[in-house]
């Protein structure tokens, strides 16, 4: 018995369409899954990051803010612990912050803190006068830290050093006009200032230009240059 001969135009089709079937199945099998995002510092929270510096979370009265480890100032002395990198003195803190001062000021009122010198306030009522000199007044701050794989929240006193051996004690300063006005760029300073948003009541003005003290972050503790981290804040009522 002959057997019939297909047509040339059938048997094409039939093998195209077996080689399509090959390649879905192929397709289907084999896809690996998407690669993971890699992970920063949302690690250690969800509500902060570059695109979003400042969390202000009122239900539980803290204030986050997203910076990066400034490593010259690690082992060089500042005075400047956190400073905005569009301010004047952005690239002189231990911390660069990614919002305007201004922002952050806002936000400290935003969970209840007072300032020493509120928006159009009287500067004469920022300082309190000691044998020391003057020193910063406003609600006292509470500040931590941390970062992606650190091994704790840290108190801002283990990540900081002042040669005095004295404990930083942050307050709210406030400064808006002049933050506004001269644009410092100051989160947080390590002796008593009338520019930044907080600055530490343990020492007073001038503290830093006089060279009685000097101030840098702990290089023991605090991970390496470029480092995002996020620092906590409350108002210690």
């Amino acid at each position: 018995m002959k057997l019939r001969r297909m047509p040339l135009v059938k048997l094409l089709i039939i093998a195209i369409a077996a080689v399509f079937s090959l390649a879905a199945c192929s397709s289907s099998n084999s896809a690996s899954p998407p690669a993971k995002k890699e992970k920063k510092v949302q690690q250690t929270t969800s509500e902060v990051s570059k695109d979003n510096p400042i969390y202000v979370d009122k239900k539980n009265k803290i204030v986050k803010v997203y910076a990066t480890v400034n490593g010259k100032y690690l082992v060089t002395p500042t005075r400047h612990g956190l400073n905005w990198i569009g301010g004047h003195y952005g690239d002189q803190a231990v911390f660069k912050a990614y919002a305007n001062p201004l922002k952050f000021n806002e936000a400290l009122i935003a969970i209840g803190g007072v300032p020493a010198v509120e928006k159009g306030g009287d500067t004469s009522k920022e300082f309190a006068d000691t044998p020391a000199g003057k020193v910063i007044k406003g609600d006292k701050v509470n500040v931590s830290i941390t970062w992606a794989n650190a091994k704790k929240d840290y108190d801002i006193n283990e990540v900081m050093i002042d040669s005095t051996g004295k404990k930083l004690d942050y307050h709210f300063g406030g400064n808006y006009d002049t933050q506004m006005a001269k644009m410092t760029g100051c989160y947080m300073c390590f002796d008593s200032c009338p520019a930044g948003i907080t600055s530490n009541a343990n020492q007073p003005v001038g503290t830093f230009e006089s060279g009685k003290a000097q101030f840098h972050g702990n290089a023991k503790v605090l991970p390496a240059d470029g480092t995002p981290v996020v620092l906590t804040y409350s108002i210690a009522k």
